[in-house]
């Protein structure tokens, strides 16, 4: 196996654990009419097309035709709290909080939802898999002019600082397979961004992805 194709099969497990979780959703909601069944099934449909998306650039790769980037006006709260509302099932599962907040209430930027969603879910599924039951993430934005800050912070185990340079190189982690990361950088810098981290061992971590506007912030 190639290593694209390693990394594409890493990427498709969120959206399909996303799948997983609305479909829940909606078998709950058979039984419980206070679960927005309607809500689950858009999230669900989105997950499909992200899956989708991300098989057809995967074939345009294999023809040596590379995938574009697809910058388009996103009001960038509302992505964020739409894709932590996907994920949320996926963490009540593992019994972690998952919140959303951010300094501006509507923040326009010009960017690719799904190298976005993509670079977004893979760091989720990293705190994820370092946070506690018991435990919480939060996804955080920032207007700062002509930039915008968005960061995933866990307070999980945390990361020895020996390692803490090396995250992002591709190879075997504790526990992982070592694409997560680098698929995640490797999605911010092809909208123009970078993506980086900080960490203290049993303290957490956060990982900040900065990335141009592109666009005025609105209100």
């Amino acid at each position: 196996m190639t290593l694209p194709e390693a990394e594409l099969l890493h990427d498709l497990r969120m959206p399909l654990q996303l799948i997983l979780s609305s479909a829940q959703m909606i078998r709950l909601s058979l039984d419980d009419p206070t679960i927005d069944a309607a809500r689950y099934a858009d999230l669900l449909m989105d997950s499909v097309h992200s899956v989708q998306r991300m098989l057809n650039d995967s074939l345009d790769a294999a023809r040596a035709r590379p995938a574009p980037v697809r910058r388009v006006r996103t009001d960038l709260p509302r992505f964020l709290r739409e894709l932590c509302l996907r994920c949320r099932p996926w963490a009540d599962e593992k019994g972690v909080a998952l919140v959303c907040s951010g300094n501006a209430a509507a923040l326009d930027v010009l960017l690719d939802e799904d190298l976005l969603s993509r670079a977004l879910l893979n760091l989720i599924a990293n705190a994820l898999r370092f946070t506690p039951r018991g435990g919480r993430i939060r996804v955080t934005w920032r207007a700062m002019g002509d930039f915008a800050e968005i960061s995933v912070i866990d307070d999980g185990a945390g990361i020895p600082p020996e390692k803490l340079p090396g995250i992002f190189l591709r190879g075997e982690t504790d526990g992982g397979h070592g694409y997560g990361l680098a698929s995640a950088r490797d999605c911010a810098r092809a909208m123009g961004g970078e993506l980086t981290a900080r960490s203290r061992p049993g303290k957490g971590s956060a990982f900040t992805l900065r990335l141009p506007v592109g666009a005025e912030r609105a209100g």
